[in-house]
């Protein structure tokens, strides 16, 4: 607190101002004691009122004992304004520090959020790697078993062709061994045929009478209807440069030679049979 330094003539005027103060306190006491005095009932009782005079010195020192008490609640009132701004400057600096350590726990806090983050992100990024891995082999492996199938099928269907190569060879071979063999039996059947015929047309030929005046190179065609074992049942002489008389007798020579031999193979006889009679071919 700022102190007051008075002038003289200042100090005069305070000090008459604090003696009729002073005089009145001694009055207003007076009073109030003669009030309360006696039974208690108040009463008016009237003093005469001393009048002292009041010691400069005295003033002086209580005025200075009351700058002192007023100094002394100055510097009390500096000092906790002093304790109260250096506890203000302590709190604001743990304040300070509070949110700083709080700003710091943040930052800690989002710094490990962001790498908690960044191995969730790096653990989903590995694990979708392996999905599509795992995709990647199942594909690769559903495309081995397609192949492997496929390979499989043409093998088989390679086997199945050779085989049926095979059978259709076989069958042919054996087609052509049956042709070979059919045109055997038919060439067998011919030639036994044609030895047959030719058997027949010697026996009528020996059995032929030459008639007189037949020439070289008689040629007939005979037509001859036979019983089984050769007996001749009929005899047709068709085509023929020789006259009545040759065809008379050639019939007769069929007749004369009957029973007509029988082929060596029973499968090849003919009940008619046709043959050219040409005595001396």
């Amino acid at each position: 607190m700022k102190r007051i330094h008075l002038t003289g003539r200042g100090w005069a005027w305070t000090q008459s101002v604090l003696v009729h103060l002073f005089v009145l306190a001694l009055l207003l006491v007076g009073f109030q004691s003669a009030f309360t005095q006696g039974s208690g009932q108040p009463r008016a009782v009237v003093r005469p009122v001393e009048a002292r005079v009041v010691n400069g010195p005295a003033i002086e020192k209580a005025w200075k004992a009351y700058e002192a008490r007023k100094a002394a609640r100055a510097e009390a009132q500096r000092e906790r304004a002093q304790r109260l701004s250096a506890e203000a400057l302590q709190a604001r600096a743990e304040k300070r520090a509070q949110q700083a350590k709080l700003a710091a726990l943040k930052a800690e806090q989002a710094r490990a959020l962001a790498a908690q983050q960044a191995a969730v992100a790096h653990l989903e990024a590995e694990k979708q790697a392996q999905e599509r891995a795992i995709r990647a082999m199942a594909a690769r492996q559903a495309a081995a078993r397609l192949a492997e199938a496929q390979a499989s099928a043409a093998l088989e269907r390679l086997r199945a062709a050779r085989q049926h190569a095979k059978l259709l060879a076989r069958e042919r071979a054996l087609a052509v061994l049956r042709a070979r063999e059919a045109a055997a039996r038919v060439a067998r059947r011919a030639s036994a045929l044609a030895a047959w015929v030719a058997a027949i047309r010697d026996q009528v030929e020996n059995a032929w009478i030459r008639p007189p005046g037949v020439t070289a190179g008689l040629s007939c065609s005979l037509s001859v209807a036979l019983a089984v074992g050769g007996n001749v049942l009929s005899a047709h002489v068709g085509h023929c440069n020789g006259g009545a008389p040759v065809r008379q007798s050639i019939l007769a020579a069929v007749f004369r030679a009957s029973p007509l031999p029988m082929p060596a193979d029973p499968s090849v006889f003919r009940a008619h049979i046709t043959f050219v009679f040409h005595p001396g071919s």
